[in-house]
């Protein structure tokens, strides 16, 4: 490990560190207490299901092959003989 760059790769991370808290901070005062209450909601929510819009894409995928799958089975595809 080469000891001089260690802290240049310390003063990036505390840089980023403190970038981010003073983007948040920004963002957080830019608004109004309902703002800032929407803000901590959309976050809590986004914490509590990370993945919530890849599930909703997965239900409606899910949802086009089954409609797929039945309508399959009505022979409503030309065959390719």
């Amino acid at each position: 490990m080469d000891l001089d760059r260690v802290p240049i790769v310390v003063c990036g991370v505390i840089f980023m560190v403190v970038g981010i808290n003073a983007a948040i901070y920004a963002m957080a005062s830019r608004g109004g207490t309902i703002r800032q209450i929407e803000l901590g909601k959309r976050m809590f929510q986004r914490l509590r299901r990370p993945w919530e819009p890849e599930d909703r894409a997965l239900e409606d995928l899910s949802r086009a092959v089954k409609k797929l799958k039945t309508g399959s089975d009505d022979n409503n595809f030309p065959d390719n003989n």
